[in-house]
C-alpha cells in the first residue's frame, strides 16, 4: 500500500512540474517557488505550507519575489490559473492545496509550440540560403563600400571608401606634392641633391 501511495505521490509531483515547466504564464521565480512547494507536499491531501524564510531559503528569491511569485501560483496572472487553492487558514498562516489545473493543456501546447520553432528555424534556413543564391548570379558583384577592414567595427562603411574631411584635404595622399629637389655642386665640385626641407643628398 505504502509502495503505490509513493508511486502516486511521484507521479503526481512529476506531472505538475512538466505541466508547470510549460507553462507560459510561469516566470523562473514563480517555478522555482512551486518546486519549494512540491517537496514539502504532504500525501494524499496535496497540502503544503512554508514560511517566508523557509521559501527564501529554498529558493534563492527575495521577500518580495517570494509575494509575487506566491500571487501567481494563486492564480494572479493572464490566464487565471491556480496551482496553490487555500486549504486552511489559522491568523496569518495559510496551508495550500496544490493543484495540476493545466496538464492536459500542456500536453497540446509543447507539440504546438515544437511545431512552431521548427518553423522559425525553417525560415531561417529559407532566407539564409536566399541570400547565397543572390549573391552567386551571373553579374553580381559585391559591395566593396560594406566590406570592413582587419580590426575595422560593423557600424559604418569601409575605411577605403571613407572620403577625407574638408579641414585634413590638405594631407590627403592626393594632395600632397612632392618636395622640390634642386641640383648643386659644392666648392669641391662634388654633385649633390637638396630638397625643401634642407636635407643634402650626395649623389
Amino acid at each position: 500500500m505504502k509502495a503505490e501511495l509513493d508511486r502516486s505521490k511521484a507521479s503526481f509531483k512529476l506531472d505538475l512540474i512538466e505541466t508547470a515547466n510549460a507553462d507560459p504564464m510561469l516566470s523562473p521565480a514563480d517555478f522555482k517557488l512551486l518546486v519549494a512547494y512540491v517537496s514539502v507536499m504532504e500525501w494524499p491531501s496535496c497540502r503544503t505550507w512554508l514560511a517566508s524564510t523557509l521559501a527564501q531559503a529554498m529558493t534563492g528569491l527575495s521577500e518580495r519575489q517570494f509575494r509575487s511569485s506566491r500571487a501567481c501560483l494563486r492564480g494572479q496572472n493572464d490566464a487565471g490559473r491556480a496551482y496553490l487553492s487555500t486549504a486552511r487558514q489559522s491568523g496569518k498562516i495559510v496551508a495550500y492545496r496544490l493543484a495540476n489545473p493545466w496538464r492536459d493543456q500542456a500536453r497540446a501546447h509543447v507539440p504546438a509550440m515544437v511545431g512552431y520553432h521548427k518553423e522559425v528555424e525553417r525560415q531561417k534556413k529559407a532566407a539564409t540560403r536566399n541570400r547565397a543564391s543572390r549573391q552567386n548570379l551571373p553579374g553580381h558583384e559585391p559591395d566593396l563600400s560594406r566590406q570592413n577592414l582587419q580590426g575595422q567595427n560593423d557600424d559604418g562603411p569601409g575605411k577605403i571608401c571613407r572620403s577625407v574631411p574638408a579641414q585634413f584635404a590638405a594631407y590627403s595622399p592626393s594632395m600632397i606634392t612632392p618636395k622640390k629637389k634642386d641640383a648643386r655642386h659644392d666648392e669641391n665640385g662634388a654633385f649633390s641633391l637638396v630638397t625643401n626641407d634642407n636635407k643634402r643628398k650626395i649623389a
